[in-house]
């Protein structure tokens, strides 16, 4: 098994500063399906994740963003922050989608928010815009905290 990449801590007291330079230290592993959609965390917060993805290379045979690019997108940003925030390795437990719109060009802009962060269980909101701020998908995501070994 490959080691991974330790991933910065957030802390609820750090201030913009801070948490923009962690984002700058962030480091995906190679080979990933994050790296292979070129999805890109933009910014982060004690409460939220943003990131972007291209439309380009993430299509469906019909020639939209696929489907299933919104989840991957929103698995990642919020088992991102889940392990940030706890210091501990997270899986997905639980996941539901709805599409709203489709795109076909440029990029998905994501935020995951925060809606219960627990102990043992995290829940993000993840909403995913295009360039013009209109919602193409909601995602809401449950990710079980593992305990460290």
């Amino acid at each position: 098994m490959t080691q991974r990449p330790a991933l910065p801590a957030l802390a609820p007291d750090m201030d913009e500063a801070a948490y923009a330079r962690l984002v700058e230290q962030w480091e995906q592993p190679a080979g990933t399906l994050v790296e292979r959609m070129g999805i890109d965390i933009t910014a982060v917060g004690w409460d939220w994740i943003e990131g972007t993805c291209p439309v380009e290379g993430n299509l469906q045979p019909a020639g939209l963003f696929h489907g299933g690019g919104h989840v991957v997108i929103a698995e990642t940003l919020a088992s991102m922050h889940a392990a940030v925030r706890t210091g501990a390795p997270v899986v997905g437990v639980d996941l539901n989608a709805t599409h709203l719109r489709s795109i076909t060009a440029g990029t998905v802009h994501a935020r995951a928010q925060v809606l219960h962060g627990g102990r043992r269980l995290f829940n993000h909101e993840v909403r995913m815009t295009d360039a013009d701020d209109r919602l193409l998908s909601i995602v809401r995501i449950s990710n079980m905290v593992l305990q460290q070994s």
